[in-house]
């Protein structure tokens, strides 16, 4: 079954870069490893709740366009930020069985590694929908190696009080992807909009966490204009954070943008490698 979030992919131009970027923001961003056979290596940072952001560029991108990667190379030539997210599973073959018959284009599980900095080998299970790591829905991951060896518990800096409250995906048409989303997770979302009247869609719940379709209502909105420049996918995350008023004195301290809300801020994506990142 589909137990949850996994991790969250931000695709960036120059790791080293990215690293220190986030660890700007007060996250403890470390070195994951290289994926050889996929022209990419990445850097992750563990939150509270066992989730993880994995920071991902390119080594050889003429490769890795050949990869289920490919719409992640495209997305990251129109700039850098969020690419795709992904759901955990403890049964991945059946699910994906299951979610077939649902209508929905998952294809066959396949292996997956990369070779940590200390020469140790992680490996997994994916399965993609609609053959894409980046698009309005998540693609699935089962561990085959200790889930321990992919990434380590969260233990300092921002990342380790942090836990996923919310993902925002950028949709063309809420209702196409409601649609999909019930198949993906069952229940029925629910419709929403923002407060300022210019991004409607749906939530669907989980006990996890909450996911919404948010499709812009006009143009003009900053959901409007990723859509346009990025295409479909993953938008915004918004993290739970104890002693978030510490954080945002902090943060500002060394220079970040930040705009409030009513129950926190968000990090100017422009000081996270593009990223939209919502703390409350």
């Amino acid at each position: 079954m589909i137990t949850g979030f996994d991790h969250f992919i931000v695709l960036v131009n120059d790791l080293d870069v990215a690293v220190q970027t986030f660890r700007n923001l007060g996250f403890d961003a470390r070195g994951g490893g290289q994926h050889p056979a996929f022209g990419s290596h990445n850097a992750l940072i563990a939150l509270a709740d066992g989730t993880y952001l994995e920071l991902v560029a390119f080594r050889d991108p003429a490769l890795a366009a050949t990869t289920f990667w490919g719409a992640g190379v495209a997305k990251l030539r129109a700039g850098e930020g969020w690419g795709g997210f992904v759901l955990a599973s403890n049964d991945l073959a059946n699910d994906a069985a299951h979610l077939r018959e649902r209508a929905l284009a998952v294809g066959e599980p396949s292996a997956g590694s990369r070779t940590r900095p200390d020469g140790q080998t992680v490996a997994w299970h994916i399965a993609l929908i609609n053959a894409t790591t980046v698009g309005v829905l998540p693609f699935l991951i089962q561990d085959d190696t200790p889930r321990t060896l992919r990434v380590e518990p969260a233990n300092a800096g921002l990342g380790s009080r942090a836990r996923v409250r919310e993902v925002i995906v950028a949709v063309k048409d809420a209702t196409t992807a409601r649609d999909a989303y019930r198949a993906l997770l069952g229940g029925e979302p629910t419709r929403v909009k923002n407060t300022a009247g210019d991004v409607e869609g749906y939530r669907v719940a989980c006990e996890w966490g909450s996911i919404v379709l948010a499709q812009p209502a006009r143009g003009g909105s900053a959901l409007a204009e990723q859509l346009a420049k990025r295409g479909e996918g993953l938008y915004a995350l918004t993290l739970q954070i104890e002693g978030m008023g510490r954080d945002r004195r902090e943060l500002r301290q060394r220079g970040i943008a930040l705009t409030n809300d009513a129950q926190g801020f968000l990090i100017a994506p422009e000081f996270a490698c593009g990223a939209r990142i919502r703390v409350v």
